[in-house]
């Protein structure tokens, strides 16, 4: 599938979505039910409250289900209210990077808009040390031969500068003209890989004849780069918000399970099995007892016809008593203590970096 964006043209505007980038997970809609899905995916939740629902049952327990189900209720709100948070400040973070302003020429007027607003189609003039705001294909450079430099570090991990050029089909073209040109770029549909780009390019008259040139990756500007060691380039959006090739690889932001939690898990699911046989010797050697012995010892008030669940009541009542292998306060100290290790990150001066006048930051989203 090819995607045909034409260069200062309004006809763009609805056919692709807007430079609005979104990295949150939920919505004011879906969170309740989407977050309590995530929560019930990790086995030590679904331990907790299969324990809570055998409290519900008065046969088998002695105690009320409030000493279940408040705990229970206080780990899936603090777990929750983490998790609204973390998602709080992946919407900040989403609020700055789309209300920052950005250079555009429409028509040879350059004006500036909220880089949300650009559309793919926009010609984006950008500054030296400015950060890409949406996949670029690059048509003019303040350099006479037609390159800038970039630093793709945020992109691929690589420090190094790359070199970047205009294609040949622009190379004559003034500053001025670069603002008033019109063409269209047949490029593939959005991926991310960020090594591949195969599109080719056409200008209309007068600016040029109708004459097809070839694109690849090194006539990009790929969001999240930085121009450097440049005093200017434009490029012709092609890709924007989360279509970008940064976009695409980021994907949607998954639930986080440390290694702490996984071990956890692990061992909580470990501990059950060992509790399934424990619950299981002790519940047959119960009903063996009962039937042979506890029946007739009259204060035990046995009924004299048996429920059909009747064998389920001795091994659940194991299984209860067994329950506090598990502590279930255990989730909300690992949560507790990895919140108190971020602002002592956040709070260590010996990671301070001086030169950017930046500090630690531990970005828990």
């Amino acid at each position: 599938m090819q995607r045909f964006v034409y260069i200062n043209d309004e006809s763009c505007r609805d056919s692709y979505r807007d430079n609005r980038v979104s990295n949150t997970k939920y919505t004011l809609w879906n969170f309740l039910p989407k977050n309590l899905l995530e929560q019930f995916r990790r086995f030590m939740n679904q331990y907790f409250l299969l324990i809570a629902c055998l409290q519900l049952w008065p046969t088998i327990t002695p105690v009320s289900p409030a000493t279940t189900w408040g705990p229970l209720a206080i780990i899936f709100i603090v777990s929750a209210s983490k998790e609204a948070w973390d998602d709080y400040n992946r919407y900040l973070s989403d609020k700055k990077v789309n209300e920052r302003r950005i250079w555009v020429v429409k028509d040879g007027i350059r004006r500036q808009i909220k880089a949300r607003e650009i559309h793919v189609g926009n010609i984006v003039w950008l500054h030296e040390n400015d950060e890409i705001p949406c996949d670029l294909v690059l048509i003019g450079t303040s350099d006479p031969q037609g390159i800038c430099y970039v630093e793709t570090a945020a992109l691929d991990g690589e420090t190094d500068l790359k070199t970047r050029i205009i294609p040949s089909i622009c190379a004559d073209l003034s500053s001025e003209q670069l603002g008033k040109i019109k063409g269209v770029v047949e490029c593939p549909n959005p991926d991310n890989d960020i090594r591949r780009f195969d599109a080719n390019m056409r200008l209309f008259p007068p600016i040029i004849d109708n004459e097809k040139c070839p694109l690849t990756i090194n006539n990009t500007l790929l969001q999240s780069c930085y121009l450097r060691y440049t005093e200017w380039a434009c490029g012709v959006a092609i890709y924007t918000g989360n279509e970008t090739k940064s976009g695409m690889s980021r994907g949607t932001a998954k639930p986080k399970l440390t290694a702490a939690d996984s071990m956890i898990d692990i061992l909580t699911v470990a501990i059950f099995v060992f509790q399934i046989a424990v619950v299981l010797l002790l519940g047959l050697a119960g009903n063996i007892w009962k039937d042979s012995h506890g029946r007739k010892l009259w204060y035990l008030m046995y009924p004299a016809e048996r429920p059909w669940y009747d064998f389920l009541v001795i091994p659940l009542r194991f299984e209860l008593l067994c329950s506090i292998m598990i502590p279930i306060s255990i989730k909300v100290t690992l949560d507790l203590a990895k919140g108190v290790y971020a602002k002592f990150i956040d709070c260590d001066d010996q990671m301070f970096d001086p030169e950017t006048n930046t500090p630690a930051h531990s970005a828990n989203y």
